[in-house]
């Protein structure tokens, strides 16, 4: 069937194939003008440095598992970690004060403070430190990532990709070694250290899944400024 044309309008086919042959034929005739080829290479030399220059780790299935257990957001006691993720306030117990000097040293690796691990109540009032000790980790996080951003907006794409593949398998380090840490100390009579270094393994697993992400934002955005965006879209949701 024959191909018409309006007067200063766009051209109309009577069938599919009459449109996907003019397709082809416009597509031709792209790739064969002028500087044509040369953009293509350029584009295709800016792809591939772009995934040559960031690497996009895949975090482990049980890391994803675990990132996605709750810790102290949706429990009975998720206003305390709402209170502490915004104001460092100390944790009153009965028979204990806990501020932020003592949740700085539960981030970490055993051996724990002997008058927190020897708590007598520490079973009963895990849930309530849990609570709190989650929502230090959220206000240190935050207060971390907010210093850091204003440094690295400066940076470039390859500086970027390094320290954040960096970050991660320190982090992956990290997180092994929790895993150490919970077997080492499965036994009833190392409970509360037990209890401490799986929410530190739990709390880490979620932050190699940002990071895995920040990296792939970084690998798929065309500016480097996407990442700070997604970045600062998830600092939102902490307050």
């Amino acid at each position: 069937m024959e191909i018409w044309r309006n007067m200063g309008r766009r051209i109309k086919y009577h069938t599919e194939e009459e449109r996907q042959a003019a397709r082809r034929i416009q597509s031709l005739e792209r790739r064969s003008e002028p500087g044509a080829k040369e953009g293509r290479r350029q584009e295709n030399r800016k792809a591939y440095a772009k995934r040559k220059v960031v690497i996009v780790p895949e975090p482990p299935e049980v890391v994803r598992a675990l990132s996605s257990m709750e810790i102290g957001e949706h429990s009975l006691f998720e206003h305390l970690f709402l209170h502490h993720s915004i104001i460092p306030d100390p944790l009153e117990l009965p028979a204990i004060t806990l501020t932020d000097a003592d949740f700085k040293i539960m981030m970490g690796h055993p051996p724990y403070p002997s008058h927190i691990i020897g708590l007598p109540s520490f079973e009963k009032d895990w849930p309530v430190i849990s609570a709190v000790f989650h929502g230090y980790a959220n206000r240190r996080f935050v207060s971390e990532q907010e210093k850091w951003i204003v440094g690295a907006v400066l940076r470039d794409r390859a500086a970027l990709s390094s320290e954040l593949t960096k970050s991660y398998r320190i982090l992956m380090r990290e997180w092994e070694q929790y895993g150490v840490d919970v077997r080492d100390h499965g036994h009833p009579d190392h409970l509360a250290t037990e209890f401490i270094a799986f929410q530190n393994r739990l709390w880490t697993s979620r932050r190699l899944m940002w990071l895995a992400e920040d990296l792939k934002q970084l690998a798929e955005g065309e500016q480097t400024e996407a990442l700070f965006v997604a970045l600062r879209a998830r600092l939102k949701h902490f307050r």
